[in-house]
């Protein structure tokens, strides 16, 4: 997570300095890649964003300069990413076990922020083998009494198990 906001900011840097320096123009981008594996970049991208693989979609085009026209959809992409997210809170100790009919995840949420949250959910995401949601599910890690800087916090969720999955991953989100 934090990679891809670090891939961000270079992105965003590199973006305002184009313009500032003039590069703003479609004719002035300078693309390593051909126009031709530009265009199918950018149709995997916004396939991958389409199926709800957000991050995925930025990561295929995060080493290409974006063309003024795709600006838009470039946005967007970030905006989603960085929808309701919690930077200075990291899961960890994350354990996934299955409990009869049930998967329970059970993790921490650690604050390395100097501020305090409250009311932070955690949320699973359980795939197939082909990276397919199966279900998902989300639980309160953090409640009312909140997490302070330095703090952390455990967290428990017990999930119907549904058959297939091979995959799961975890975010926070307020």
């Amino acid at each position: 997570m934090f990679e891809v906001r670090n891939a961000i900011l270079i992105l965003l840097i590199i973006l305002s300095i184009s313009i500032l320096s003039g590069c703003s123009s479609t004719e002035a981008h300078v693309n390593s890649n051909s126009d031709n594996e530009y265009d199918e970049l950018l149709v995997q991208a916004k396939e991958l964003h389409k199926q709800g693989k957000t991050e995925e979609a930025f990561e295929v085009i995060s080493d290409v300069v974006i063309k003024s026209e795709d600006m838009d959809f470039f946005t967007e992409l970030l905006d989603v990413i960085n929808k309701d997210a919690v930077p200075m809170l990291e899961l960890t100790d994350i354990e996934v076990s299955r409990d009869g009919d049930y998967i329970r995840a059970t993790g921490s949420v650690k604050n390395n922020g100097d501020r305090s949250y409250s009311y932070i959910k955690v949320k699973a995401i359980y795939m197939d083998a082909n990276d397919n949601v199966i279900d998902t599910d989300w639980t309160y890690a953090i409640d009312s009494l909140g997490i302070e800087p330095n703090e952390t916090k455990k967290f428990e969720m017990l999930t119907k198990y549904p058959e297939g999955i091979k995959k799961y991953k975890f975010q926070l989100f307020e």
